[in-house]
């Protein structure tokens, strides 16, 4: 089979390879760049990889036909014909769909997922994604079925950047956890974040967590609370046999991932045991899952 070029696009980076026969090759990862960039860039990484047919996950809603509608995270696109758009002037196959539900599917096939027939995964990174299957095929609903991000928490909690009021995604994306952490800086607690004022990352806060700093471990502890709710909702209405979390803020470890186990086995109704994992792909299960998408449309 010839390569299939797969493309995974963040908040803050795109993650891309050819895949053949479920193995991936010629990586990249660069920066996403700026909202009007982002077709431009899409078809460089496309020319660049040259694969026989393209499949693409994109944050936010994304209808049938490959439009992506407002994602929250890329000020500036309300509706993007993206598939259209690539085809025409690609000339070659392209298909695309939500990005957590690619990282979904990818782990069901190669991952954290396999031999499971029912699981929800939620990408933790700049947004917050998530992705059902069911009976071994993606759940859409209407198209737009999983959007765990905009679960509201707190009604009258923070703006989040979707225009409504306390989103998961607005307690824990990644720029909220990092501003919180900024804020209790200035603030003038007593934290080793401190040495890093103006340029905390999720990693340094993971860092320090893990070397015992109080602060930062109250950050992905109170973290891990709010996607322990989360997860019981979701675990509530659909009853799957394992969650996985994935996402460049799953490497926060077994501190977010103990409180998150402690809160779903606090708050579920059912008392049977749900299987809480990390994904095993990382950063290809998005790209994965593409290769996926694509084999089983062309």
């Amino acid at each position: 089979m010839n390569p299939i070029t797969c493309i995974d696009v963040g908040g803050t980076f795109i993650k891309a390879g050819n895949v053949v026969n479920g193995k991936v090759r010629h990586e990249r990862k660069i920066e996403t760049g700026e909202t009007g960039m982002l077709t431009r860039t899409l078809l460089q990484i496309i020319v660049e990889l040259g694969g026989e047919a393209v499949g693409i996950g994109m944050p936010g809603l994304v209808d049938a036909d490959g439009t992506i509608s407002s994602p929250p995270n890329f000020p500036g696109i309300e509706s993007l014909p993206l598939k259209e758009i690539l085809q025409e002037e690609l000339n070659i196959p392209v298909f695309v769909d939500n990005d957590a539900n690619m990282a979904a599917l990818g782990e069901h096939r190669y991952g954290a997922g396999r031999g499971v027939k029912n699981l929800i995964m939620l990408t933790l990174g700049t947004g917050v994604g998530g992705g059902i299957i069911i009976n071994d095929k993606i759940y859409h609903g209407r198209g737009y079925a999983g959007e765990v991000g905009h679960i509201t928490i707190d009604p009258i909690g923070p703006l989040c950047l979707c225009d409504n009021y306390g989103c998961l995604e607005s307690y824990i994306g990644a720029n909220r956890i990092t501003e919180k952490a900024e804020k209790y800086v200035k603030m003038g607690m007593k934290t080793t974040l401190k040495s890093y004022a103006g340029k905390i990352t999720p990693e340094i806060i993971e860092d320090e967590a893990y070397k015992g700093d109080r602060v930062a471990m109250d950050i992905v502890v109170e973290m891990s609370r709010l996607l322990g709710i989360a997860i019981s909702n979701y675990c509530a209405i659909l009853d799957p046999e394992r969650v996985i979390i994935g996402g460049g803020l799953s490497k926060m470890g077994d501190i977010l991932l103990s409180g998150v186990k402690r809160e779903v086995g606090r708050r579920l109704y059912s008392r049977k045991d749900i299987d809480i994992v990390f994904s095993e792909l990382g950063d290809r299960a998005g790209i994965l899952g593409c290769y996926e998408m694509v084999i089983h449309s062309i």
